[in-house]
């Protein structure tokens, strides 16, 4: 990549740092040297679709096999490449945090090599992800502190189970929240086959947020914070749940209540969710809500926007399309997914 290149990218991403950090919210960083983001860029310029061709198969949702599998990040494309037209794109850290968690065999991920990043300063402390690397940074290692900005490795093609060719090289980019801090209690008794790798960084465990959307509002300025973000994505459906439990998952991100939780305890939750799943705004119960009283595990539908659904391929609800308004249950993913955050 050309020295003045590399110098506006730079620039560029320290000053979206310095604007974000005047509100009180750690500074933000590209993680790759494309400066066509801050330029204003569609998309297009900026991600690599996959072998279909399709822009939209390298952003996040319903984009694979004709819309029938999801993509949870977002796949940007390298602007560097040495004689063997290998990428060369460095990789940098978006926030200051910590390396949660490394990959270095890439046989064992479909991501590859890959390194996971938490972020406790963001009022809710969401992890990153940077997948398909080619190498990671000499002395990188878990527990070790990251500087926005800092590199943390090589854009690459590595992944296990699947070859992706040279030219399609690309980084693989999630931003999240991770589900459980026990997931491998969960995945042994859930009977999944071969062996947990990744422990609490397994992919089953993350729960990404839409990366274009997320950058689209740091680009155009209406990002304020982490809370009022994952506040603010549309509710698809809210779910109002019985138990006496507060889970480890609220203890981990309190900022995404609505209001404390009482100091007599709570008799349920209602958790407003993305129509991907991802549980985004909780709001704490007393008994009141239960007049009749509540069994542990009962669930109740409170809300649910067809709408946003329209298209979808993430079994989070399970209901009729001919009838969207009839019996709507749990989907088989959100079924995991409680019994990761309440054991039931």
């Amino acid at each position: 990549m050309p020295t003045r290149q590399r110098s506006v990218a730079a620039f560029l991403i320290c000053l979206l740092g310095a604007a974000l950090l005047a509100v009180g919210t750690p500074p933000l960083y590209w993680p790759t040297p494309n400066p066509a983001f801050f330029e204003g860029a569609d998309w297009e310029e900026i991600t690599q679709p996959t072998a279909s061709g399709k822009p939209e198969s390298a952003l996040f949702g319903c984009v694979r096999n004709g819309g029938s599998r999801f993509h949870e990040g977002l796949d940007l494309k390298p602007i560097g490449r040495d004689r063997n037209h290998e990428a060369t794109d460095a990789i940098y850290a978006v926030m200051p945090g910590r390396v949660a968690y490394i990959n270095k065999i890439a046989g064992n991920s479909s991501y590859g090599r890959y390194i996971v990043l938490e972020h406790p300063e963001a009022e809710v402390p969401v992890y990153t992800l940077y997948a398909h690397l080619a190498s990671i940074e000499k002395g990188l290692h878990v527990g070790a502190l990251i500087e926005g900005g800092q590199r943390i490795g090589t854009m690459g093609r590595s992944a296990g189970g699947y070859s992706i060719p040279r030219q399609r090289a690309h980084l693989h980019f999630e931003i999240g929240l991770r589900k459980s801090s026990d997931f491998d209690q969960y995945y042994k008794a859930a009977g999944f086959s071969g062996k947990n790798h990744h422990g609490d960084y397994s992919g089953l465990n993350l729960i990404g947020a839409d990366p274009v959307h997320f950058w689209d509002a740091v680009r155009t300025q209406k990002f304020k914070n982490f809370r009022e973000y994952f506040h603010g994505l549309p509710t698809a459906f809210t779910l109002r749940i019985g138990t006496a439990s507060v889970p480890e998952f609220i203890n981990r991100y309190p900022s995404l209540l609505t209001k404390p939780i009482p100091v007599n305890g709570v008799s349920g939750w209602d958790i407003e969710y993305t129509w991907y799943g991802l549980p985004k705004k909780w709001t704490p119960l007393g008994p009141e809500a239960f007049p009749y009283g509540a069994k542990e595990g009962d669930l109740a539908l409170l809300s649910f926007d067809p709408e946003a659904f329209k298209g979808q391929c993430r079994d989070t609800l399970s209901f009729k399309s001919s009838d969207p308004q009839g019996t709507v249950k749990p989907g088989k993913n959100l079924k995991s997914d409680l019994k990761m955050l309440f054991g039931f």
